[in-house]
């Protein structure tokens, strides 16, 4: 029998009130003890499939419990004590994730994938940024017909200086006012250009007024004076322009020519063109291009055109002249000779062909006969009948 003053130990479920602990008595663990006739539950997810199941919402875990403080074992026990308790299987409330399998080769993938970006500046990319909009198409110019285009142009011909010009052309209207303003009277000379020319002079007459030439040797200021008068008077004429090359050049006598060297196998070159300026004041009134040829082309009578056989030239501005089949030798020829509307009639221009004539050919002066004149105009023919005192028998050239 048990001595009175030892405590029967009353074994209940619940929770058990803290032992006094002695100095000589270890605290004792916790430990769970499983009965023999009951089974071991198996570890279990706590998941509620559907509200029905559960037996109250509270009940449902989704994350490991910690281990609870659990009943002390009996006293008369024969499981062995443990070390340490049994660590519970961690509650889960969904079934873990599958893990993926990585190539073995995602190194170099990544590594080829990043070659073939294009080099770019690195940028900021908003997904809310919205696309630049199109620029819009240029506005088409709006074209307004200045001008009609007839198919008959009305030609006017200008009183003062003799220039012809449609009136309903712009540029034809502004040409003509530079022509009128630069040849009213003549074309304008400085004072040095003017002192210039007279040192150059081969006549001189009445009222200071001089004949200059202008050659191929000359001054380069000389020569771009003369061939600003030439424009002027090709102007006018309606002549071909002369190249520079050709205005200062030279050219090659053929052997048979009567003033030829006595040896015919080294040809002869001479200056082609001259220049005879006639000067009035601080103007040039007067021009006179002589050229040096050796053929030209007789002028026939017009009975005789119609027995012999002829040729016909027409030069503009003009009735039309016979010519012979048969080209005579000749020395000098007029290519240009033009005088200002101004000084017309008043024998300036038999004066440059005189000069001319005299002044060409060094210690030379070569006779009427010898001359010819360049496709005449309906005024150049008439100052050629005149200087010649004829109505033919004068000389024609092609230029």
């Amino acid at each position: 029998m048990l001595p009175s003053s030892t405590k029967k130990v009353v074994r209940t479920y619940s929770r058990q009130t803290k032992r006094p602990l002695y100095d000589a008595e270890p605290p004792a663990k916790r430990r769970r003890v499983e009965n023999a006739n009951t089974e071991p539950a198996p570890p279990t997810t706590i998941a509620s499939k559907s509200p029905a199941c559960s037996p109250s919402p509270t009940r449902i875990i989704s994350a490991p419990l910690s281990s609870s403080p659990q009943p002390s074992p009996p006293s008369f026990s024969d499981a062995p004590t443990r070390s340490s308790p049994p660590s519970s299987p961690a509650l889960e409330s969904s079934p873990p994730p599958e893990t993926k399998r990585r190539p073995v080769f995602s190194l170099f993938k990544r590594k080829l994938k990043h070659s073939f970006s294009a080099p770019e500046i690195l940028s900021e990319r908003s997904h809310n940024a919205q696309s630049p909009p199109k620029p819009l198409p240029p506005k088409k110019k709006h074209m307004v017909q200045m001008q009609l285009d007839l198919v008959g142009q009305h030609r006017k011909a200008c009183k003062t200086c003799g220039m012809e010009y449609i009136p309903s052309n712009a540029e034809d209207v502004a040409l003509h006012k530079k022509f009128h303003a630069m040849n009213f009277g003549g074309v304008d000379c400085t004072k040095a250009m003017v002192e210039r020319l007279r040192q150059r002079q081969i006549w001189s007459g009445g009222e200071g007024g001089f004949i200059a030439v202008v050659g191929r040797k000359d001054a380069l200021a000389l020569r771009n004076k003369a061939s600003d008068v030439l424009k002027v008077v090709n102007t006018e004429l309606a002549a071909v322009p002369i190249t520079e090359e050709e205005l200062w050049g030279q050219t090659t006598l053929s052997a048979s020519t009567e003033d030829a060297e006595a040896d015919p196998a080294v040809p002869e070159k001479c200056d082609r063109y001259k220049i005879y300026l006639h000067v009035r004041g601080q103007k040039c009134v007067a021009a006179c291009l002589a050229e040096r040829i050796q053929e030209a082309y007789t002028v026939l009578a017009q009975d005789k055109a119609s027995e012999e056989p002829a040729q016909t030239l027409a030069g503009s501005q003009s009735s039309s002249i016979s010519i012979s089949t048969t080209a005579d030798k000749v020395l000098l020829g007029f290519s240009r000779i033009w005088v200002s509307s101004q000084f017309r009639k008043q024998g300036l221009a038999r004066r440059l062909l005189d000069c001319t004539r005299s002044d060409f050919m060094y210690g030379l002066t070569v006779d009427k006969r010898l001359t010819a004149f360049s496709q005449p105009t309906e005024s150049g023919g008439k100052l050629a009948r005149k200087y010649f005192g004829s109505e033919a028998g004068w000389h024609v050239y092609m230029d």
